[in-house]
């Protein structure tokens, strides 16, 4: 065939040689975006999870002045129940005034030195605690020291009876090793 006929036969027919061009320029484009099939999915995946987090940012940002201050107000409750290190005569009037509560005997209550560590915002304040009295003002006791305004941990309780005329028979005592939670 030459450019003769070609040029004829083209003159002739065309809508079938532009539909001819069309599908073999679909079939290149085709061929050439074949291959990025995968990384469209996962740029459509990633952009979805992205949209998908921003529509639940929106959605939980409607209360988000409420939920700050709820947490700025627990931070101030939280902060209000420490204990200061620093403050020896404070810190034992604690257990003082759980004595007058609890109606036991304080026969030893004593700060342990803080260990002192600088990463650390928050701190166990290490205390030793001896009381006597009846089984229920003992109990009492470490129900209002567990309940109490300050975060408390017992590490160690010793039981044993009482010794003594006064203490009749009923009477016991508890050496309580305990931390409570407090700033340096």
């Amino acid at each position: 065939m030459n450019s003769a006929e070609l040029s004829t036969t083209l003159k002739k027919h065309p809508i079938g040689v532009a539909c001819a061009l069309v599908a073999i320029a679909c079939g290149v484009m085709l061929y050439m975006r074949a291959g990025n099939i995968a990384a469209s999915q996962t740029e459509s995946d990633s952009a979805t999870a992205e949209a998908s987090k921003m529509t639940g940012n929106v959605r939980n940002s409607a209360s988000l002045v409420e939920h700050a201050a709820e947490i700025e107000s627990l931070s101030k409750e939280f902060e209000g129940r420490l204990m200061k290190a620093g403050q020896l005569a404070v810190n034992l009037q604690y257990f003082y005034k759980l004595e007058a509560e609890t109606e036991v005997k304080l026969v030893d209550v004593r700060q342990s030195t803080v260990p002192r560590n600088a990463k650390s915002q928050y701190i166990g304040v290490p205390f030793t605690v001896t009381i006597q009295g009846s089984f229920a003002q003992v109990t009492g006791f470490l129900s209002r020291l567990q309940s109490g305004p300050h975060f408390c941990r017992i590490n160690t309780a010793t039981f044993s009876k009482a010794g003594g005329e006064n203490a009749g028979g009923t009477g016991m005592t508890l050496a309580l090793s305990l931390d409570i939670l407090g700033q340096p």
